[in-house]
């Protein structure tokens, strides 16, 4: 049986639904991909989770509330991939085309890159996989990561690290990685 929202926070869930549903959906449909069947249901979930803790989130302030419902609807569509034992689905990226904006023959080319990049990703083992799409296309730390799966911090820069030299072997010059893909956040544990 499902919880009952308290009424006396009716109000004001409803207004965060409405002033977010739609760019949520959206959100969770570019991460899905061929799933996006799937969008209205998770964001339902999600609503009705910060619902059931309003108390909490309504001292977060508007952009804390937002950055939570983005938050829960990635682990959302994380957590049903790995209960369902499925890979990234192909399709479209899982988040905004960052070369958009270029002429459209070098549009082309970066997004075939982008998607040998997701068929290299969709043929690592299963935790490496794992680590490489939450940390690539969830954008999370090592520390989220970390905690996401229970494994070890260091576990998941191995990962990460491994995952790097597979798309570097598989992919040669054909793309240049960011300096960002380096072990950017190490000082993570330092830090907290």
């Amino acid at each position: 049986m499902t919880p009952r929202v308290p009424p006396e926070n009716w109000a004001e869930v409803v207004d965060l639904y409405l002033r977010h549903r739609d760019d949520l959906v959206g959100f969770a449909t570019r991460i899905l991909g061929d799933e996006r069947h799937m969008a209205h249901d998770l964001v339902q979930e999600t609503f009705q989770a910060a619902a059931l803790q309003w108390d909490a989130l309504r001292g977060y302030g508007a952009c804390g509330r937002k950055r939570w419902l983005y938050r829960v609807v990635k682990n959302k569509v994380f957590d049903q991939w790995g209960a369902a034992g499925r890979r990234r689905p192909g399709g479209r990226l899982g988040y905004e085309d960052p070369v958009a904006d270029m002429d459209t023959p070098r549009t082309a080319v970066s997004n075939l890159l982008l998607q040998k990049c997701w068929k290299v990703i969709d043929s690592m083992p299963t935790a490496q996989r794992r680590v490489a799409l939450l940390k690539w296309q969830g954008d999370w730390t090592n520390r989220e990561i970390s905690q996401h799966l229970t494994i070890a911090q260091s576990t998941v820069r191995v990962h990460v690290r491994n995952a790097r030299s597979t798309l570097a072997v598989e992919l040669g010059d054909e793309v240049v990685f960011p300096s960002s893909w380096r072990d950017d956040d190490l000082g993570e544990e330092a830090a907290g």
